[in-house]
């Protein structure tokens, strides 16, 4: 635990943050919920790209902050 805290705030708070990817995560599954079945795998990767686009939209584009010091 201790290693964890001798990276700066910056980077702290970049290692917790998985709310991103949760949330795609769970709208993928709102996506393949309805189905169980595909028939192959191109039906499935054609909804998943689907949900992409519109996930997409939702999102706002903010940029990590003080991203020159975690990048350094």
């Amino acid at each position: 635990m201790l290693t964890y805290y001798r990276y700066p705030q910056e980077m702290r708070s970049l290692i917790c943050t998985t709310n991103a990817i949760e949330s795609l995560n769970s709208m993928f599954r709102k996506v393949t919920r309805g189905k169980k079945v595909f028939p192959n795998d191109e039906p499935l990767s054609k909804s998943l790209y689907l949900a992409i686009i519109r996930i997409e939209k939702k999102w706002s584009g903010k940029k990590m902050r003080n991203w020159g010091i975690i990048y350094g």
